[in-house]
């Protein structure tokens, strides 16, 4: 893409952000640090769906990113319920888009929830339920055979399928069975997934356990019950060996413009209480010494197919056509904004365009616009079942729903080169291609809260025609 539709798409990410994707690094202070969350007791996560006794509220769920986020912005709030004098008063500005807001913290960024276990688990038998380390979300991309190995799918011609476009080839199981994937695969598994390798898990781990209650539904204007209205509720119970993984930074400008580490303030704290989830859960965090060790870029062998796995899930909102501002739509959905949606081109510049010190916001975006571009183009995906979810805000009451590409989605592009396929691996992947700290979120909204992480690996295939 390039000429006018470059500057389209320059100008339709202004539209959905009011700012741009790519955030500058140079002069930046970045204090990242990691966490592990402890719920004191059950967790209960809500999604929105309606909760009655004759229909359980599905609240086992594993914690969304944004919910760490929101509790993260809580726990500040309640801990710092006033302006201190290390913060620097917000300016109301009439391009503010929402002026009801104290506008504190918002530079919080976090990535994650993973779950970790700090040591291995066995049953009441002795029986093993997971081991010791790291899980993440298992890719979508496999297939289990009935003896439990996961296989990487085939990629194979999308034929007289109705695949949409820009697709053109589609994720075929390489293995016939019944048995299905486990939700979670232990670190060391994933390794084994970038290489291309055949998974053989020792068992499909259990690391927590699911809890039905029945309640009697509340009034919230009286404080009092219901009668004759009860509710089922499902909740996450962990085992005790398991905490929640998650990394976090909050640098401010402070009163003087100087930069102020807001968890510098409470991160040599042990077991830091706050509220997370619904129900007012308590759960605690503790800071870890070394950061989470989310899995590197694995491009080994050879061809010129790029896999990106989402490690935690993406938002691509549609976009309606502004022809005034050059602006196209676009569907959204599962395809990223920043894949165009009838040839399937990755419309993003090939490295990090940083912004210069002295460099206006329309200047930078402009010398985005006209950077080079890949040649790349999407060529096959696998997509799980939408991620849905809600909200409530104080101020404007319930938030739209938002239905999100789940973690374990993965995408297949086709490359130009070999230097191409490095190139974009890097601009893709959740560390830049190199490191321990998140800087790259693909994803086109919640990306500061976590959503849009993912891992690019070479796929074990010849190349496609």
């Amino acid at each position: 893409m390039a000429g006018a539709n470059q500057e389209a798409f320059g100008r339709l990410h202004q539209a959905v952000f009011g700012r741009n994707l790519y955030q500058p690094s140079s002069g930046r202070i970045t204090m990242t640090y990691h966490f592990h969350i402890e719920p004191r007791d059950v967790l209960f996560m809500r999604d929105a769906k309606p909760m009655s006794a004759s229909d359980a509220g599905l609240g086992a769920n594993w914690p969304r990113p944004d919910q760490v986020w929101s509790a993260f912005i809580n726990a500040f709030h309640r801990r710092w319920p006033a302006m201190q004098t290390w913060e620097h008063k917000h300016n109301i500005k009439e391009s503010d888009r929402n002026k009801d807001s104290s506008f504190r913290f918002g530079a919080l960024k976090t990535g994650g929830l993973f779950p970790y276990a700090t040591a291995d688990g066995t049953d009441n038998e002795g029986k093993p339920l997971f081991k010791q380390g790291l899980y993440l979300p298992c890719p979508l991309d496999v297939a289990a055979d009935d003896s439990g190995k996961l296989y990487s799918m085939k990629l194979v011609p999308k034929g007289l399928t109705d695949l949409p476009a820009p697709l053109t080839h589609m994720f075929s199981a390489a293995v016939l069975g019944k048995a299905q994937p486990p939700q979670w695969i232990h670190a060391s598994d994933y390794a084994r997934y970038l290489a291309g390798e055949v998974l053989t898990p020792e068992f499909k781990p259990s690391l927590y356990d699911n809890e039905r209650h029945t309640g009697i539904a509340i009034n919230p204007e009286t404080g009092s019950t219901v009668e004759g209205q009860l509710y089922q509720a499902e909740y996450l119970r962990f085992h005790p060996e398991i905490r929640m993984a998650v990394q976090a930074e909050c640098v401010i400008v402070g009163e003087t413009r100087e930069k102020v580490d807001v968890f510098a303030r409470i991160a040599q704290e042990e077991n830091i209480p706050f509220v997370f989830g619904g129900q007012q859960g308590i759960a605690y965090m503790k800071r870890q010494q070394e950061l989470v060790g989310l899995p590197q870029n694995r491009l080994n062998g050879n061809g010129l197919l790029l896999r990106w796995t989402l490690l935690t899930p993406a938002l691509f909102p549609a976009i309606a056509v502004n022809s005034a501002k050059g602006i196209n739509a676009h569907p959204g959905g599962w395809l990223p904004n920043w894949v165009d949606a009838v040839s399937g081109k990755v419309c993003l510049p090939q490295g990090r365009i940083e912004k210069q010190p002295s460099e206006s916001r329309d200047a930078w975006r402009q010398r985005m616009v006209r950077a080079p571009q890949f040649s790349a183009t999407l060529v096959a995906a696998r997509i799980g079942k939408g991620l849905s979810f809600s909200g409530w805000d104080l101020q404007t009451g319930p938030k739209p729903t938002q239905v999100a590409v789940p973690a374990g989605s993965s995408y297949l592009f086709k490359c130009g080169s070999d230097e191409e396929l490095k190139a974009l691996a890097t601009t893709l992947a959740w560390n830049g291609g190199n490191g321990d700290v998140v800087v790259s979120r693909r994803s086109t909204l919640f990306g500061e809260k976590g959503f849009g992480l993912g891992v690019c690996s070479r796929l074990a295939q010849n190349n496609i025609n």
